[in-house]
């Protein structure tokens, strides 16, 4: 059994944590103002690009800037169904946070991540470092190269904004999660125990689940603009970043596919796993009826499992296509069969 820590009886551990979940749950103005601040700026650059240009790359980037911050400026405005998320069943999972494993689990996540922010902060900063050298090669200016080397370092920050609300979907699912792994812990404890299944106690359980069913309906109504939003800008991204590789290679581009790679897995991951921690309760109740011996317990059991056994726990897309495991790996495979038809594609044409 895992292990309890007395001084650790209730706090806010398991809300979701990040620069834009703070401040929507604060309603930081300062912060949210930055955000949508730097959000903009963004926007405005890339339509100073397309005057200038005038082709579709120039017009793609202007979307994919537009959509982040639209989406910041649906959840600024959403924020009423933010709090009624966070504060739905918010004292029982906080008074669950002496749970050891609990903890483990979500510093682990967590830590995933973190090392997501380096990885992307690090691509940018490589990129800034590579243009720093070759405006001082072609300028041996140091007053340019001081100048360059500060706008890049504050263009990695500013970029890093894209990251803030990928980090605060992330936050959210684990706060869901959370839910389903408290289920866990209950039916562990059970099994544990050398007793008999308790009637009062394998009810709870079940209502636990069905709270961490209402949990993820409320995150599902959340985002159910955001989530297509932002699978249409990151895989759209991806393809079109690796077309200009194959074509004529840069290291820009590179990076710009890796950081949709990285941030794409990260949340899709985080995701699909609430359906895969809803299913897995049915082996975990499965492994009690050993212990079953009252018929009111047999039912009580047949009721929990006909409500894991409908399958349709986890997030979706516009309410249409649920995110599962199996639909992953699926989408997965398609998108890498296009991925792999392109180069074949640009020789015929």
């Amino acid at each position: 059994m895992s292990q309890v820590h007395p001084e650790t009886q209730s706090d806010d551990y398991h809300k979701p944590s990040g620069l834009f979940a703070k401040a929507l749950r604060t309603n930081n103005k300062t912060i949210l103002f930055l955000l949508l601040l730097s959000l903009t700026m963004n926007s405005f650059d890339t339509i100073r690009d397309f005057k200038i240009a005038k082709d579709f790359v120039s017009a793609w980037r202007i979307l994919y800037l537009t959509s982040y911050l639209a989406i910041c400026i649906y959840l600024i405005f959403k924020r009423k169904s933010y709090n009624k998320f966070i504060n739905y069943f918010d004292r029982e999972i906080g008074a669950y946070m002496s749970n050891e494993s609990i903890r483990k689990y979500i510093a682990k996540n967590r830590l995933l991540t973190s090392i997501g922010y380096t990885l992307i902060l690090t691509g940018y900063l490589s990129y800034g470092v590579h243009d720093i050298i070759q405006v001082y090669q072609e300028s041996q200016s140091y007053y340019q190269l001081a100048m360059k080397s500060l706008w890049n370092l504050f263009r990695s920050i500013i970029y890093l904004n894209r990251y803030v609300i990928i980090q605060f979907i992330i936050e959210c699912c684990l706060h869901t999660q959370i839910c389903f792994k408290m289920v866990e812990d209950q039916i562990e404890s059970l099994k544990m125990s050398d007793s008999s299944l308790d009637f009062e106690e394998m009810q709870r359980i079940r209502q636990l689940y069905d709270v961490a069913i209402g949990k993820t309906r409320k995150l599902d109504s959340l985002l159910f603009w955001v989530l297509p939003a932002y699978y249409f800008t990151c895989i759209g991204s991806f393809q079109l970043n690796l077309v200009f590789i194959i074509y004529e290679f840069n290291h820009l581009y590179l990076m710009f596919m890796v950081r949709e790679v990285v941030t794409l897995i990260l949340l899709t991951f985080h995701i699909a796993n609430i359906n895969r921690l809803a299913n897995e309760a049915f082996n975990q109740v499965y492994s009690l009826s050993y212990k079953v011996e009252s018929i009111e317990m047999q039912n009580e059991l047949r009721f929990f499992f006909t409500r894991i056994r409908r399958g349709d726990v986890g997030l979706t897309i516009l309410k249409i296509v649920l995110i599962t495991p199996a639909f992953v790996t699926s989408f997965g495979t398609l998108l890498l069969t296009i991925a792999l038809a392109i180069p074949t594609i640009f020789k015929k044409s």
